[in-house]
C-alpha cells in the first residue's frame, strides 16, 4: 500500500497556458472533470435525438429540420437511433461515472496523489474524445463508410476503457495510503475496482472482434464468412441470417456492459444513502461481495440475448437461471439501502432524492427483468416496447438518476460552489414524474403487441389504445426533455455564480476527499493521510458530532468526546 510519488501532484508545478492547464495536463481531478464535460454534451445530444426519433414515430410525416437537410431516407434514421444509442451507452453511462467521477476522486478517497499512470490516463481521455468526434461524423457521412467509421470509434473507445481499467486497477491496489486497507475502502472504491475488472474482461473481447470485423471490410479477410450464417429456417432465406460468432462476441460485451454502467452507480447511491442517512452502511462486506455477484453473473449471461439464435436447446435454460440469480445481490444492495434508511435521520436534500430516485426506478425496472430471465419471452420480445422500457428504466433512467446524485452530491468539491437546491429539487421530481409517464406505459405497449386476439372489434380498439399511450409517451419525452433545460440553467449558473462554499466538507462527510480543499489544489498538501477507521463512522456515540472522519486520529477523537462533554 505505497503511496506513489512519483507521479506526484501535478498541480504543485503551476503550468502556463489554458491547453497546458486543461488539455494536456496529467492531473487527475482535470482529466475526471474532462470526461464529465464531455459526458454533459453526450448526454444533451443524446436526449436532442431521443426526441427527434420520438417525434418521427408519432408523426412520420412530419419533416424535422436536420434530417430533412441530411435527405430524409430511412438509413437516416437508423442512423440517428444508432448513434443515440452509442452515445448514451459509451459517453455518458460508462464514461461519467467510471470515468469521469472515477479518475476524480479514487485516488482522493484511497489517499493516493494521483493515477498510477497519468500519461496513459490523458491518452484515454484523447481517445475518448476522437471515439465521440467519430460517432457523431457517421451520421453526417453516406451509409457504407459510416459503418466502417462507427466500428473503428468503438474499437479506439474499447481501447481506451482497457487503459482507464488497467489504471483504475492498478491504483486501487498499489497505492493506496498508510492504514487504507481493503476492508476500509469505501464502497464506491470497490464499485470503480470491481468495474475495471470487469471491462477489462469484456472490452477486450468488443475490440478483437471490431479488428476482425474491420479485417473483413477492409482486408477481405473471412473471420465472419457467410458459411457461419444460421439462416431462418422456415424462411429459408439467407437474407434472414445473423452472424452467430459476431452476435456471441457482440453481447458477451453488451449484455455486461448493462453491468458496467450500473456498478458505480451502486456504489455511488450506497455511498449517498450512509451520507445523508447518518448511518453506517448495512452490512457494509456483504454489499462488497452483492457488488463481486453483480459482476460475475453480470459476466455469464452473454447468451441471454441469443435464445433465437440457433443455439443449444439446454442454452437457453442454462442462461434462464444464471440471468434469475443476479436477483440474489441486487436483492442485497436492496435490502442494505433499506436498512440504512430504516430508522435513520433522513436529510432529503437533492442528491438524497435523486438516490432514492434511482431505488424507485432500479425496483421497478428489475421487476421487468424477472419476466425477460424466462427464455421464451425474451425470445418473442426481442427489439419490442417493452424491452426498450425495461432497459431504459434500469440501465438509462436509473444510472442517470445516480449520476445526478453524484453531481449535486460533490459539485463543492468539484467547483467549490453549490447547486441551487430549490431548482435542483423541481429539477428531480419533473423528471422523476417525467420517466414514469415515459417508460411504464412502453411495458404496456409491449405487452399489447404480443396480445393473442382474434375479435377484429377487440383488435381495434386495442389499437387505439396503442395509439393513445404512444401520443401520450411523446407528450411526456417532450416535458421530460424541457425539464432538463433546469438542470443546465442551475449547472450553469452555479459554476459561474453560485453560492461559494468556505469549508471543506459542507455535507459532514467521512471520506477522505472531504478532508482537503475545495476545490483540491494539490490534493494531501505535502503530507500523506494516514486512515485510522473505516469509510463509514456516522452516529458514533459520545462524539461531539454524528461523524468521525477516515483520517482523524484516535487521540483527536478523544478530544472531541471531551469537548462534547
Amino acid at each position: 500500500m505505497a503511496n506513489d510519488d512519483s507521479g506526484a501532484n501535478h498541480g504543485d508545478t503551476p503550468q502556463d497556458g489554458y491547453l497546458s492547464r486543461h488539455m494536456l495536463s496529467t492531473d487527475h481531478k482535470t482529466i475526471g472533470l474532462n470526461y464529465l464535460w464531455l459526458a454533459l454534451f453526450s448526454v444533451f445530444l443524446g436526449m436532442v435525438m431521443s426526441l427527434l426519433m420520438r417525434i418521427h414515430l408519432v408523426w412520420p410525416g412530419m419533416h424535422l429540420p436536420l434530417l430533412s437537410s441530411l435527405g430524409d431516407s430511412p438509413d437516416r434514421f437508423v442512423a440517428l437511433t444508432t448513434l443515440h444509442g452509442s452515445l448514451m451507452v459509451f459517453l455518458v453511462l460508462t464514461a461519467a461515472p467510471q470515468a469521469g467521477f472515477g479518475n476524480y476522486f479514487l485516488p482522493l478517497q484511497i489517499g493516493a496523489r494521483e493515477m498510477a499512470f497519468p500519461t496513459l490516463n490523458l491518452l484515454a481521455f484523447w481517445a475518448t474524445v476522437a471515439s465521440l468526434l467519430g460517432l457523431t461524423t457517421t451520421f453526417l457521412i453516406p451509409s457504407h463508410p459510416a459503418i466502417t467509421l462507427w466500428i473503428v470509434s468503438v474499437a479506439i473507445f474499447c481501447a481506451a476503457s482497457l487503459c482507464n481499467a488497467l489504471n483504475f486497477s492498478v491504483t486501487t491496489i498499489d497505492l493506496r495510503a498508510q492504514g487504507m486497507t481493503l476492508p476500509r475502502l469505501p464502497v464506491t472504491v470497490w464499485a470503480w475496482f470491481i468495474n475495471a475488472i470487469l471491462g477489462m474482461l469484456i472490452f477486450s473481447i468488443l475490440l478483437a472482434a471490431c479488428v476482425c470485423l474491420l479485417s473483413d471490410r477492409l482486408l477481405d479477410t473471412h473471420f465472419f464468412p457467410v458459411m457461419n450464417f444460421v439462416a431462418n429456417q422456415r424462411a429459408g432465406a439467407i437474407a434472414n441470417a445473423v452472424a452467430v460468432l459476431w452476435q456471441r462476441l457482440f453481447w458477451f460485451f453488451a449484455q455486461a456492459e448493462v453491468y458496467v454502467a450500473m456498478l458505480p452507480c451502486f456504489g455511488l447511491v450506497t455511498h449517498l444513502i450512509s451520507t445523508f442517512s447518518r448511518k453506517p452502511v448495512w452490512k457494509e462486506r456483504l454489499v462488497v461481495l452483492a457488488l463481486c455477484g453483480v459482476g460475475v453473473f453480470g459476466f455469464c449471461v452473454w447468451g441471454q440475448h441469443m435464445f433465437s439464435s440457433g443455439m443449444n436447446p439446454f442454452s437457453p435454460l442454462v442462461f434462464s437461471l444464471l440471468a434469475s440469480s443476479l436477483g440474489l445481490p441486487a436483492t442485497i444492495l436492496l435490502l442494505s439501502w433499506f436498512g440504512t434508511l430504516w430508522d435513520a435521520r433522513v436529510q432529503l436534500n437533492t442528491a438524497m432524492l435523486f438516490a432514492l430516485g434511482f431505488i424507485s426506478l432500479f425496483l421497478s425496472g428489475g421487476l421487468s427483468g424477472i419476466f425477460l430471465a424466462r427464455h421464451d419471452l425474451a425470445a418473442a420480445a426481442v427489439s419490442d416496447d417493452f424491452i426498450t422500457g425495461h432497459f431504459h428504466l434500469v440501465m438509462g433512467v436509473a444510472a442517470t438518476f445516480a449520476i445526478l446524485g453524484a453531481l449535486f452530491f460533490w459539485f463543492p468539491k468539484l467547483f467549490g460552489r453549490r447547486l441551487n437546491e430549490s431548482l435542483g429539487k423541481i429539477h428531480f421530481w419533473l423528471t422523476f414524474a417525467g420517466v414514469y409517464c415515459v417508460f411504464m406505459p412502453m411495458h404496456w405497449l409491449g405487452l399489447i403487441a404480443h396480445s393473442r386476439v382474434s375479435s377484429v372489434s377487440v383488435l381495434a380498439s386495442i389499437a387505439a389504445a396503442g395509439s393513445a399511450i404512444r401520443n401520450f409517451i411523446t407528450v411526456a419525452i417532450l416535458l421530460t426533455v424541457f425539464a432538463q433545460g433546469l438542470f443546465l440553467i442551475n449547472f450553469l449558473w452555479s459554476v459561474f455564480r453560485g453560492e461559494k462554499v468556505a469549508e471543506c466538507n459542507p455535507w459532514r462527510a467521512t471520506t477522505l476527499e472531504w478532508s482537503v480543499t475545495s476545490p483540491p489544489a494539490d490534493d494531501f498538501g505535502a503530507t500523506d493521510p494516514v486512515v485510522y477507521r473505516g469509510a463509514y463512522e456516522f452516529s458514533v456515540p459520545d462524539v461531539a458530532e454524528d461523524f468521525v472522519p477516515q483520517h482523524l486520529a484516535p487521540e483527536q477523537v478523544v478530544k472531541a468526546r471531551e469537548s462534547g462533554e
